[in-house]
Protein backbone atom coordinates (compact mmCIF):
# COMPACT_ATOMS: atom_id res chain seq x y z
CA UNK A 1 0.00 0.00 0.00
CA UNK A 2 2.71 2.49 0.97
CA UNK A 3 4.88 1.71 -2.04
CA UNK A 4 1.92 2.06 -4.41
CA UNK A 5 0.95 5.41 -2.89
CA UNK A 6 4.55 6.66 -3.24
CA UNK A 7 4.70 5.62 -6.91
CA UNK A 8 1.41 7.37 -7.71
CA UNK A 9 2.45 10.56 -5.94
CA UNK A 10 5.85 10.50 -7.64
CA UNK A 11 4.31 10.19 -11.11
CA UNK A 12 1.77 12.95 -10.42
CA UNK A 13 4.48 15.22 -9.04
CA UNK A 14 6.64 14.70 -12.14
CA UNK A 15 3.71 15.28 -14.50
CA UNK A 16 2.67 18.44 -12.67
CA UNK A 17 6.16 19.89 -13.03
CA UNK A 18 6.56 19.34 -16.78
CA UNK A 19 7.86 22.26 -18.80
CA UNK A 20 7.97 22.88 -22.58
CA UNK A 21 10.74 21.04 -24.38
CA UNK A 22 13.64 23.30 -25.39
CA UNK A 23 15.51 22.73 -28.65
CA UNK A 24 18.63 24.47 -27.37
CA UNK A 25 20.20 23.23 -24.18
CA UNK A 26 20.05 25.82 -21.43
CA UNK A 27 22.91 26.08 -18.94
CA UNK A 28 22.34 23.58 -16.18
CA UNK A 29 22.43 24.74 -12.60
CA UNK A 30 20.59 23.88 -9.46
CA UNK A 31 17.84 26.25 -8.45
CA UNK A 32 15.00 26.20 -5.95
CA UNK A 33 12.87 24.06 -8.23
CA UNK A 34 15.46 21.25 -8.38
CA UNK A 35 16.06 21.39 -4.65
CA UNK A 36 12.33 21.13 -3.95
CA UNK A 37 11.97 18.16 -6.29
CA UNK A 38 14.95 16.46 -4.63
CA UNK A 39 13.44 16.93 -1.18
CA UNK A 40 10.11 15.50 -2.34
CA UNK A 41 11.56 12.38 -3.94
CA UNK A 42 13.89 11.76 -0.98
CA UNK A 43 10.82 11.88 1.27
CA UNK A 44 8.93 9.43 -0.97
CA UNK A 45 11.93 7.10 -0.94
CA UNK A 46 12.07 7.23 2.85
CA UNK A 47 8.36 6.40 3.06
CA UNK A 48 8.72 3.49 0.64
CA UNK A 49 11.73 2.05 2.46
CA UNK A 50 10.64 2.89 6.00
CA UNK A 51 7.22 1.27 5.61
CA UNK A 52 8.41 -1.76 3.65
CA UNK A 53 7.88 -5.18 5.17
CA UNK A 54 11.41 -5.94 6.47
CA UNK A 55 12.02 -2.46 7.89
CA UNK A 56 8.56 -2.27 9.43
CA UNK A 57 9.09 -5.67 11.05
CA UNK A 58 12.23 -4.30 12.72
CA UNK A 59 10.28 -1.23 13.84
CA UNK A 60 7.60 -3.39 15.45
CA UNK A 61 10.19 -5.27 17.49
CA UNK A 62 9.92 -2.80 20.37
CA UNK A 63 8.04 0.31 21.39
CA UNK A 64 11.24 2.36 21.15
CA UNK A 65 11.93 1.43 17.52
CA UNK A 66 8.26 1.89 16.67
CA UNK A 67 8.34 5.38 18.16
CA UNK A 68 11.55 6.17 16.28
CA UNK A 69 9.85 5.13 13.03
CA UNK A 70 6.83 7.33 13.78
CA UNK A 71 9.00 10.33 14.68
CA UNK A 72 11.01 9.91 11.47
CA UNK A 73 7.80 9.96 9.44
CA UNK A 74 6.33 12.97 11.23
CA UNK A 75 9.42 15.11 11.79
CA UNK A 76 11.66 14.26 8.81
CA UNK A 77 9.58 12.83 5.97
CA UNK A 78 6.59 15.17 6.26
CA UNK A 79 8.65 18.42 6.32
CA UNK A 80 10.61 17.19 3.28
CA UNK A 81 7.35 16.54 1.45
CA UNK A 82 6.21 20.09 2.21
CA UNK A 83 9.57 21.50 1.08
CA UNK A 84 8.89 19.81 -2.25
CA UNK A 85 5.90 22.16 -2.70
CA UNK A 86 3.66 19.52 -4.33
CA UNK A 87 0.35 21.41 -3.96
CA UNK A 88 1.03 23.72 -6.91
CA UNK A 89 1.98 20.79 -9.15
CA UNK A 90 -1.06 18.71 -8.23
CA UNK A 91 -3.32 21.72 -8.68
CA UNK A 92 -1.81 22.33 -12.11
CA UNK A 93 -2.84 18.82 -13.16
CA UNK A 94 -6.41 19.33 -11.92
CA UNK A 95 -7.27 22.91 -12.85
CA UNK A 96 -4.50 24.03 -15.20
CA UNK A 97 -2.50 27.10 -14.23
CA UNK A 98 -2.61 27.23 -10.42
CA UNK A 99 -3.37 30.30 -8.40
CA UNK A 100 -2.04 30.81 -4.89
CA UNK A 101 -4.80 29.46 -2.63
CA UNK A 102 -6.37 31.63 0.04
CA UNK A 103 -5.75 30.20 3.49
CA UNK A 104 -8.17 31.32 6.20
CA UNK A 105 -6.93 31.37 9.78
CA UNK A 106 -9.16 28.41 10.65
CA UNK A 107 -7.01 26.10 8.48
CA UNK A 108 -3.86 26.27 10.70
CA UNK A 109 -6.02 25.71 13.78
CA UNK A 110 -7.63 22.66 12.17
CA UNK A 111 -4.22 21.31 11.10
CA UNK A 112 -2.86 21.76 14.64
CA UNK A 113 -5.82 19.97 16.25
CA UNK A 114 -5.91 17.09 13.79
CA UNK A 115 -2.17 16.39 13.88
CA UNK A 116 -1.67 16.63 17.62
CA UNK A 117 -4.91 14.76 18.27
CA UNK A 118 -3.73 11.95 15.99
CA UNK A 119 -0.41 11.71 17.85
CA UNK A 120 -2.24 11.32 21.15
CA UNK A 121 -4.63 8.82 19.58
CA UNK A 122 -1.73 6.72 18.28
CA UNK A 123 -0.51 6.23 21.87
CA UNK A 124 -3.83 5.14 23.31
CA UNK A 125 -3.31 1.53 24.47
CA UNK A 126 -6.24 0.21 22.40
CA UNK A 127 -5.02 1.90 19.20
CA UNK A 128 -1.43 0.85 19.91
CA UNK A 129 -2.48 -2.81 20.17
CA UNK A 130 -4.72 -2.63 17.07
CA UNK A 131 -1.82 -1.37 14.93
CA UNK A 132 0.88 -3.56 16.47
CA UNK A 133 0.79 -6.28 13.83
CA UNK A 134 1.40 -6.19 10.08
CA UNK A 135 -1.45 -5.60 7.68
CA UNK A 136 -3.53 -2.86 6.14
CA UNK A 137 -4.74 -1.27 9.43
CA UNK A 138 -1.15 -0.45 10.38
CA UNK A 139 -0.16 0.84 6.94
CA UNK A 140 -3.35 2.86 6.64
CA UNK A 141 -2.66 4.40 10.05
CA UNK A 142 0.93 5.23 9.08
CA UNK A 143 -0.07 6.87 5.79
CA UNK A 144 -2.79 8.82 7.59
CA UNK A 145 -0.25 10.11 10.09
CA UNK A 146 2.05 11.20 7.25
CA UNK A 147 -0.87 12.99 5.58
CA UNK A 148 -1.82 14.81 8.77
CA UNK A 149 1.83 15.69 9.40
CA UNK A 150 2.03 17.15 5.88
CA UNK A 151 -1.08 19.22 6.63
CA UNK A 152 0.53 20.37 9.89
CA UNK A 153 3.90 21.37 8.41
CA UNK A 154 2.31 23.08 5.40
CA UNK A 155 1.08 25.77 7.79
CA UNK A 156 4.63 26.82 8.74
CA UNK A 157 6.64 25.96 5.60
CA UNK A 158 5.59 27.93 2.52
CA UNK A 159 4.90 26.13 -0.76
CA UNK A 160 5.60 28.57 -3.63
CA UNK A 161 3.70 30.37 -5.08
CA UNK A 162 1.48 30.22 -1.99
CA UNK A 163 2.36 31.92 1.28
CA UNK A 164 1.72 30.76 4.83
CA UNK A 165 -1.33 32.25 6.51
CA UNK A 166 0.43 32.43 9.86
CA UNK A 167 2.83 35.24 10.66
CA UNK A 168 6.35 34.43 11.87
CA UNK A 169 5.25 34.94 15.48
CA UNK A 170 2.16 32.80 14.84
CA UNK A 171 4.37 29.99 13.61
CA UNK A 172 6.54 30.26 16.71
CA UNK A 173 3.49 29.83 18.96
CA UNK A 174 2.12 27.06 16.72
CA UNK A 175 5.32 25.00 16.94
CA UNK A 176 5.94 25.74 20.60
CA UNK A 177 2.52 24.39 21.61
CA UNK A 178 2.97 21.29 19.45
CA UNK A 179 6.41 20.47 20.87
CA UNK A 180 5.05 21.09 24.38
CA UNK A 181 2.41 18.42 23.82
CA UNK A 182 5.05 15.89 22.75
CA UNK A 183 7.08 16.68 25.86
CA UNK A 184 4.05 16.23 28.11
CA UNK A 185 3.28 12.88 26.45
CA UNK A 186 6.91 11.85 26.93
CA UNK A 187 6.81 12.82 30.61
CA UNK A 188 3.64 10.77 31.16
CA UNK A 189 5.13 7.69 29.49
CA UNK A 190 8.61 8.10 30.96
CA UNK A 191 7.66 8.65 34.60
CA UNK A 192 4.83 6.10 34.78
CA UNK A 193 5.27 3.48 37.48
CA UNK A 194 3.99 0.72 35.17
CA UNK A 195 3.86 0.12 31.44
CA UNK A 196 0.63 1.11 29.67
CA UNK A 197 1.32 -1.34 26.84
CA UNK A 198 2.34 -5.01 26.55
CA UNK A 199 6.02 -4.02 26.61
CA UNK A 200 8.68 -3.82 29.35
CA UNK A 201 8.65 -0.57 31.34
CA UNK A 202 12.21 0.27 30.23
CA UNK A 203 11.10 0.00 26.60
CA UNK A 204 8.31 2.50 27.29
CA UNK A 205 10.79 4.83 29.00
CA UNK A 206 13.18 4.74 26.02
CA UNK A 207 10.25 5.54 23.72
CA UNK A 208 9.41 8.49 25.98
CA UNK A 209 12.98 9.75 25.66
CA UNK A 210 12.70 9.58 21.86
CA UNK A 211 9.51 11.64 22.01
CA UNK A 212 11.03 14.27 24.29
CA UNK A 213 14.38 14.78 22.51
CA UNK A 214 14.55 13.73 18.82
CA UNK A 215 10.80 14.17 18.57
CA UNK A 216 10.96 17.94 19.00
CA UNK A 217 14.24 18.69 17.18
CA UNK A 218 12.53 19.61 13.91
CA UNK A 219 10.04 21.77 15.79
CA UNK A 220 12.89 23.59 17.49
CA UNK A 221 14.85 24.12 14.27
CA UNK A 222 11.89 25.55 12.34
CA UNK A 223 10.78 27.52 15.41
CA UNK A 224 14.25 29.09 15.67
CA UNK A 225 14.20 30.04 11.98
CA UNK A 226 10.73 31.61 12.32
CA UNK A 227 11.82 33.50 15.44
CA UNK A 228 14.90 34.80 13.63
CA UNK A 229 12.81 35.95 10.67
CA UNK A 230 10.30 37.60 13.00
CA UNK A 231 13.02 39.54 14.82
CA UNK A 232 14.63 40.49 11.54
CA UNK A 233 11.29 41.70 10.25
CA UNK A 234 10.95 44.02 13.24
CA UNK A 235 14.48 45.36 12.60
CA UNK A 236 13.68 46.11 8.97
CA UNK A 237 10.53 48.10 9.68
CA UNK A 238 12.31 51.26 10.98
CA UNK A 239 14.64 51.18 7.97
CA UNK A 240 11.74 50.89 5.52
CA UNK A 241 9.91 53.69 7.32
CA UNK A 242 13.02 55.89 7.11
CA UNK A 243 13.38 55.19 3.41
CA UNK A 244 9.75 56.09 2.76
CA UNK A 245 10.09 59.33 4.71
CA UNK A 246 13.25 60.16 2.78
CA UNK A 247 11.50 59.57 -0.54
CA UNK A 248 8.56 61.72 0.52
CA UNK A 249 10.87 64.53 1.58
CA UNK A 250 12.80 64.41 -1.68
CA UNK A 251 9.57 64.52 -3.65
CA UNK A 252 8.35 67.48 -1.57
CA UNK A 253 11.56 69.46 -2.02
CA UNK A 254 11.68 68.53 -5.69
Amino acid sequence: MALGACLILGVLYALGGRRPVRLLDAPRHWNGRQWRATAFFIALSLVGVGLSGPVDALARASMATRTAQLIALLMVVAPLLVLGAPEARFRRLLVGRPRPPRRPLAIPILAFLLFNGAVLLAYLPAVYRATAGPGWPRQLGQLTMVGLAFFFWSQVIAQPPAHCRLSHMGRVVYLFLSSAQLRVLGVILGFASAAFYPVPLVDQQIAAGILMVPGVLTDLVVLTVCLYLWLGQDDRRPRELGRRLGVQRSMTHG
